[in-house]
């Protein structure tokens, strides 16, 4: 298992990238697939970036952790920010999340206790070998 936390801002989304993708690539996942799990990953925490802590004076933090149970790779993104609210000021058109699920097998976005927000990346693995959490 990988767990790291980052800074949300906009310089921490290519090191979040990195992490998981140098974790997935331990595991022996290659090309299209890890392709698609950076994409997602670079989606889910740009998310964070831009929303989770809107209104706040500081960035806040999230973490992103990855685990390998089975035949998927299961990577969340989870902040301590204000939660999912609609806002007329979006910068952008809203294609994230539409994306992000139409590069995994399962995407679960839920409110967290606290208000923030994870959103759970399952990704299907069959050809990597498999690897202890």
């Amino acid at each position: 298992m990988m767990r790291r936390s980052f800074r949300a801002t906009a310089d921490a989304v290519p090191s979040a990238r990195h992490a998981v993708v140098a974790f997935a690539e331990e595991l022996g996942i290659r090309g299209t697939l890890l392709r698609d799990i950076a994409l997602a990953v670079s989606e889910a925490c740009t998310n964070v970036v831009l929303h989770a802590y809107r209104g706040h004076d500081e960035p806040g933090e999230f973490e992103v952790t990855v685990r390998r149970p089975g035949d998927e790779l299961e990577v969340s993104v989870s902040d301590g920010g204000v939660g999912m609210l609609p806002h007329a000021d979006s910068p952008g058109l809203g294609i994230g999340l539409p994306l992000i699920a139409e590069l995994t097998r399962k995407l679960e976005v839920r409110a967290d206790d606290d208000g923030g927000t994870t959103v759970l990346m399952r990704f299907e693995v069959e050809d990597a070998p498999s690897a202890a959490e």
